[in-house]
C-alpha cells in the first residue's frame, strides 16, 4: 500500500513538473527555434506517434498478462510469456522498420508545403526518432514488470530524475545555440538511458526470469484478441488529437502545424482537469451495478459527479474564453504575432464541444460495468475518423482554423449526439434529464460571466504578466463565486467544504 501510494504521490509531482516544464519550456523552444523549424519538430514527433500503432495496443496487455502470472506466482508461465513477447515484439520492430522507411522515401511526396531546408531537416529527425523507436521495441515489454509488480517508488524517482535532467539539458543547448536536430538527439539520448536502467532494473532488481521458444501461436492470438479494442482507442485518440498536425503540413505548411499544436494543447490540460474525479468514481459504478441498482439511481450518479465536474470545467473554459487572448498575446506572441487570435478561436471552438464528454466520464464506468462498453468504442473510431476527414478538406480552404472546425464538429457528432443517443437507447440512462439538472442551470450564469469578461478583458490595458494575472485572480474568483451562489446546491458546496472543515482545529469553550 505504501508503494502505491508513495507512487501515486510520485505520479502527481512528474504530472505537475511535466505542465510546469512545458508552460514555461513552450515559450522559450518555440522563440528559439521559430515558427517554421518548431513545427517541423512537432511534425516528426506526430508522424512517429503514427508508428507506434504497430504494437497493435499489446502494451497493455503485457501488463495485464504480467500482473496475472505475478499475482498467481505462476512464474515459469511468466518466463514463458516475456519470452514470447520479446519475439513478437522484435518481429513488430522489424514491420515498423519498414513502415518507418517507406515513410521516409515518401515524406517529400507526404508534405508537399515544405520547403527544401525544412523537408531535410524532418528527414534527419525522422530517421533519429525512428532509430530510438525501434530500438526500444524488443525490449518494451520489459518496461511493463515494475507496473505490474506495483513497484512505482524507484520507477518514478528516476523517471521524474530524466525527466528534469532532459529539461536542464533541453534549456541549455536552446542557450547555446542548437536547433531541432540537437533537442533530438537529446530525446534520443535520454530515450536510451531510460531503457537501459529499465532493463537492468527489471533483470537484475526484481529477479524476472526470461525463457525463449519457438511460437507459441495460440497465445498470440488470445494476446490479438484482447488487444484489438485498446487498438481502437489508440487510433482514435490519434486521430482526434495529432491527425491535425500531418494533415496541416500537407495542407498549408509548417507554420500552421505550429498554431495548430498550441491550440489543440489546451484540450489535453482540459482532459486532465475533468479525470480528477472520475478516475476515483469508477469503484463505486462497478458495485452499484453488481448490487442491481437501477437506471435511476445510475443516472441520479451521473448527475451528480458530472455536476462536480462541469462546475470546474467550467470555471476553467469562461476564465480561457475571456482571458485567453491576453495570456496567448504574452505567451507565445513575440514568435506567433497576430496569429494568437487564430490560436485562441480554434481551442475555443474545440473546447465547447470536448466540456460535454468531458462531464459525463462516469458514463464511461457505467458502460464498463454493464459490459456494453464496446459500441461506444466503435461510434468513437468512426467519429474519430470523421474529425480526420472533415479536417483534411476544410483545412484545404480554411488552413489552421479549418482543422480546428473539423475537430470540433466530429466531437459534437460523435460525443455529443451519437454518445448520448447510445446512454439513453443501450444503457437505459435518463439523458434528458441529464441535461436539465446539470447543463440548464450553468447556462444562463455563464452566458454573463463570459460577457463580463470579454468586455472588460477589451477596455483593459492587459499588456504586462502583472496586469493580466492580477486580472485573472479577480476575474477567476468572480467565476467561483458565481458557480457557488448560483450553481452548487447546499450538498455540493458541503462536499468541498467538508475537506477544509477537518482542517480547522475545533473551538474549544472557556468556563
Amino acid at each position: 500500500m505504501n508503494e502505491i501510494k508513495t507512487g501515486a504521490c510520485i505520479n502527481y509531482i512528474s504530472i505537475i513538473v511535466r505542465l510546469a516544464t512545458q508552460f514555461f519550456l513552450t515559450p522559450f523552444t518555440l522563440s528559439s527555434l521559430g515558427e517554421n523549424e518548431y513545427g517541423i519538430f512537432m511534425l516528426s514527433n506526430s508522424v512517429i506517434a503514427w508508428l507506434s500503432l504497430t504494437d497493435f495496443g499489446l502494451g497493455v496487455t503485457v501488463n495485464k498478462y504480467i500482473a496475472t502470472y505475478h499475482a498467481k506466482k505462476e512464474n515459469d508461465r511468466e518466463a514463458h510469456f516475456l519470452g514470447q513477447a520479446m519475439m513478437l515484439f522484435s518481429f513488430l520492430g522489424l514491420l515498423t522498420f519498414a513502415a518507418g522507411m517507406i515513410c521516409y522515401v515518401n515524406l517529400g511526396a507526404l508534405f508537399p508545403n515544405l520547403a527544401g531546408p525544412e523537408l531535410d531537416t524532418l528527414k534527419i529527425l525522422y530517421l533519429l526518432t525512428l532509430g530510438n523507436i525501434i530500438l526500444a521495441f524488443p525490449l518494451r515489454p520489459l518496461s511493463c514488470v515494475p507496473g505490474s509488480y506495483m513497484k512505482f517508488i524507484v520507477p518514478g524517482l528516476v523517471s521524474l530524475g530524466l525527466s528534469l535532467f532532459n529539461t536542464l539539458l533541453t534549456v541549455l543547448l536552446l542557450v547555446w545555440g542548437y536547433k531541432a536536430i540537437a533537442l533530438t538527439v537529446l530525446g534520443v539520448g535520454i530515450g536510451v538511458a531510460s531503457l537501459a536502467w529499465g532493463t537492468y532494473y527489471t533483470i537484475r532488481c526484481l529477479g524476472v526470469r526470461i525463457i525463449f521458444r519457438k511460437p507459441d501461436w495460440k497465445l498470440y492470438r488470445e494476446m490479438f484478441t484482447f488487444s484489438f479494442w485498446i487498438l481502437l482507442n489508440q487510433l482514435m485518440d490519434l486521430f482526434y488529437w495529432r491527425a491535425g498536425t500531418p494533415i496541416l503540413a500537407r495542407t498549408a505548411g509548417a507554420q500552421a502545424v505550429t498554431l495548430f499544436t498550441l491550440g489543440i494543447s489546451f484540450s489535453q490540460y482540459f482532459m486532465t482537469a475533468s479525470t480528477a474525479i472520475s478516475g476515483v468514481i469508477a469503484p463505486k459504478i462497478m458495485q452499484m451495478v453488481a448490487l442491481d441498482s437501477t437506471r435511476e439511481q445510475l443516472t441520479r450518479m451521473m448527475i451528480r459527479v458530472g455536476r462536480l465536474q462541469l462546475a470546474l470545467l467550467s470555471v476553467i473554459l469562461v476564465s480561457f474564453i475571456s482571458c485567453g487572448h491576453d495570456f496567448l498575446h504574452l505567451w507565445v506572441g513575440k514568435t506567433i504575432g497576430n496569429q494568437t487570435g487564430t490560436v485562441w478561436v480554434g481551442a475555443v471552438i474545440v473546447l465547447i464541444p470536448l466540456l460535454v464528454p468531458l462531464t459525463q466520464n462516469t458514463g464511461l464506468a457505467i458502460l464498463q460495468a454493464l459490459n456494453i462498453h464496446k459500441g461506444r468504442a466503435i461510434i468513437l473510431f468512426y467519429s474519430s475518423l470523421l474529425c480526420v476527414i472533415l479536417g483534411y478538406f476544410i483545412s484545404l480552404y480554411y488552413g489552421t482554423i479549418g482543422m480546428f472546425i473539423g475537430t470540433a464538429i466530429s466531437l459534437f457528432i460523435g460525443q455529443v449526439l451519437m454518445i448520448n443517443r447510445y446512454y439513453a437507447r443501450t444503457a437505459g440512462l435518463d439523458m434528458r434529464l441529464f441535461f436539465r439538472r446539470t447543463y440548464g442551470p450553468l447556462l444562463p450564469p455563464s452566458a454573463v460571466m463570459i460577457l463580463a469578461g470579454l468586455g472588460a478583458a477589451a477596455l483593459l490595458a492587459l499588456d504586462n504578466w502583472f496586469s493580466f494575472l492580477a486580472f485573472a485572480f479577480c476575474y477567476g474568483l468572480l467565476a467561483v463565486g458565481t458557480i457557488w451562489f448560483f450553481y452548487l446546491n447546499r450538498d455540493e458546496r458541503d462536499m468541498f467544504l467538508g475537506p477544509l472543515q477537518k482542517l480547522i482545529p475545533p473551538r474549544h469553550d472557556k468556563n
